[in-house]
């Protein structure tokens, strides 16, 4: 044996011995057949396949399958050496470079790939009230503390809202039964936050109070909608670009630049500047569609144009702008053109992920990570993005849903709106949607 071969050899053997030193005990349990790195194809990335590999690397008097040569080249560069069993220990001890919600990718592993969630969801539909009734917006605590708003007839009483305590519907009336509400912010058991449409109204653990904004000299509508990190920290939008912040004692109007009825707004930290940064879109009857930026203190716009103007655009914002949601990292837009997507930083450069039929903007779209994320559309038409591929619910489209909005946690998914009887009668609906 001459020198550098036996080099090599000590130094596969160092390579061996230290990988089965760190991960003897450890395996990954996900079924990876037919996967790179699952070299024995037995379901299981492990122990096992490094030894292949070192073996398909020093023993040339055995002749390997295409399968193995295959599953053995993990980064795909034509050989199968060194670099390969030390991407498979990344990949078994979990130690690779991949940032949050990514992991080595299945067909390359020195490259990344956003981790899927499951489409598995079962869902429950619940019918609440008689003719007349409907809901406008819910809010998830967790599985046994859901909160929906909006208008509930029965036959005995009127109720503008209901609880989900983990057994029943219960129906219960916020400040007056007979006021309308349109949407609803939960921080805490004694922190809660709705609205009218026109004013705020805050539940402090004892009482609920109606803001009544006019008689603090401003004439404003704001019920459409409310964001916020906290009740000192708090934004309200509404009817006719109204915009107002509550810093946990005043109440601000703020200059939005625009007389178009503002329909949604998000917001979150953005590390690149230091400090918050909270959009707000919107449209109305006559074709017009906004979308506001709000940084240095000041509301910018981002999209402002008639819709009867629009274009299709695949790496812009275009058509009617609806929900939106982001992510610590991007922004998510819902389009009458599909879903855009594109940095928090940079709105005007992003792309289409998902290309939908010119039709409505819906009013909500919402997540908990990039690989969570739902939508809905008319006729209780509801998608769910797993940071993969997007999956229709066609188990539970009717054509006479109305939807209104959503909320989503971990492994629940609610869904709010109302549903047609008849041409003349509706009723309140509630679509649970839990992960299996």
């Amino acid at each position: 044996m001459n020198l550098n071969r036996y080099k090599s050899l000590v130094n596969y053997r160092f390579i061996l011995s230290l990988s089965l030193l760190l991960i003897i005990s450890l395996f990954l349990f996900a079924n990876t057949r037919d996967q790179l790195g699952d070299v024995n194809n037995d379901g299981e990335i492990d122990v096992q396949d490094i030894v292949l590999v070192v073996d398909i690397i020093l023993n040339d008097d055995i002749e390997y399958g295409e399968y193995e040569l295959w599953a053995s080249d993990v980064n795909l560069d034509g050989v199968t050496d060194v670099v390969d069993v030390i991407l498979i220990v990344q990949v078994i001890i979990e130690s690779n470079d991949c940032p949050n919600l990514y992991s080595p990718c299945s067909e390359n592993l020195s490259l990344c790939c956003m981790d899927t969630t499951s489409h598995d969801y079962t869902w429950v539909i619940d019918t609440l009230g008689t003719n007349g009734s409907y809901l406008r917006d819910v809010a998830i605590v967790d599985e046994n503390n859901i909160w929906v708003v909006g208008n509930i007839e029965t036959d005995d009483a009127e109720y503008n809202a209901a609880h989900w305590n983990g057994t029943e519907w219960v129906l219960f009336g916020i400040y007056s039964n007979t006021l309308n509400l349109y949407r609803i912010k939960y921080f805490s058991e004694n922190d809660i936050w709705v609205t009218s449409f026109g004013f705020p109204i805050h539940w402090n653990g004892t009482d609920w109070t109606l803001y009544h904004l006019q008689n603090m000299g401003i004439h404003v509508s704001t019920g459409y909608g409310i964001w916020g990190t906290s009740s000192s920290n708090i934004y309200f939008v509404g009817h006719q670009g109204a915009i107002v912040y509550y810093d946990g004692e005043n109440f601000e109007q703020m200059d939005s630049g625009t007389e178009v009825d503002l329909l949604n707004i998000w917001g979150t930290y953005n590390d690149e500047t230091g400090s918050e940064i909270i959009w707000t879109s919107g449209h109305d009857s006559y074709g017009n569609s906004v979308f506001l930026v709000y940084t240095n203190g000041m509301w910018h716009p981002v999209y402002d144009v008639n819709s009867y103007k629009y274009v299709f655009r695949p790496d812009s914002l275009s058509g009617t702008i609806g929900g939106l949601w982001s992510s610590d990292n991007d922004l998510y837009v819902y389009t009458t053109w599909g879903i855009y997507q594109c940095p928090i930083s940079t709105v005007g450069e992003g792309e289409i992920i998902w290309l939908g039929e010119n039709g409505d903007a819906t009013e909500k779209i919402l997540g908990t990570n990039d690989n969570n994320l739902f939508f809905y559309r008319s006729g209780s038409e509801i998608r769910h993005f797993n940071g993969s591929t997007w999956h229709l619910y066609d188990e539970i489209i009717n054509p006479l849903d109305v939807l209104n909005s959503i909320d989503v946690r971990e492994n629940l998914a609610v869904t709010v709106g109302y549903r047609y009887y008849n041409p003349i009668e509706r009723w309140a609906v509630i679509m649970r949607g839990v992960r299996n």
